[in-house]
């Protein structure tokens, strides 16, 4: 290993990925969340990460246990959004917002699931993008730009 190299292990593959297990990580993603502006709004960052969520833009959300996302609005109330759209996710199932009361046994059940969801939406993405590089016009476009001539669709007319 060179020096200063940091050895990853898979303890530590597992930290980062699960790092939303607790409110004030999920918490910490929210950066100048745009309906933390608003006068009385329900939806705000805080009752967001207590709710589950990890911030996705500047007013939607992702659940790192079931992996929901949603667009919010202010007078929404994450946690009563959760629920019903979440009826399969570990965290609304727990149903422990006050993450001081959960019991070990629950902690890693969550943090199971966000590893495991982690790893679930790291193959979607690869399936997207094989998806999106084997597509006819990408495959074509890629042709043309190998053999140097100028992108240009073919007709859809056959020579007889």
């Amino acid at each position: 290993m060179a020096p200063g190299a940091k050895r990853t292990t898979t303890a530590t593959k597992k930290a980062e990925t699960a790092q939303f297990v607790f409110y004030k990580d999920r918490l910490a993603t929210y950066k100048n969340f745009s309906l933390d502006e608003v006068p009385d709004a329900t939806c705000t960052s805080k009752t967001l990460a207590r709710a589950g969520f990890v911030c996705t833009g500047e007013e939607s959300a992702k659940c790192p246990f079931c992996l929901k996302e949603l667009d919010f609005e202010a007078e929404d109330d994450p946690w009563d959004e959760h629920k019903k759209r979440g009826s399969d996710c570990e965290f609304v199932r727990i149903g422990k917002l006050d993450e001081s009361t959960l019991t070990l046994a629950e902690t890693i059940i969550l943090t199971q699931h966000a590893v495991v969801m982690a790893k679930y939406d790291d193959q979607l993405k690869i399936v997207k993008e094989i998806e999106r590089s084997t597509s006819p016009d990408h495959l074509y476009e890629q042709i043309s730009k190998a053999s140097k001539r100028p992108a240009a669709k073919p007709s859809s007319r056959r020579a007889k």
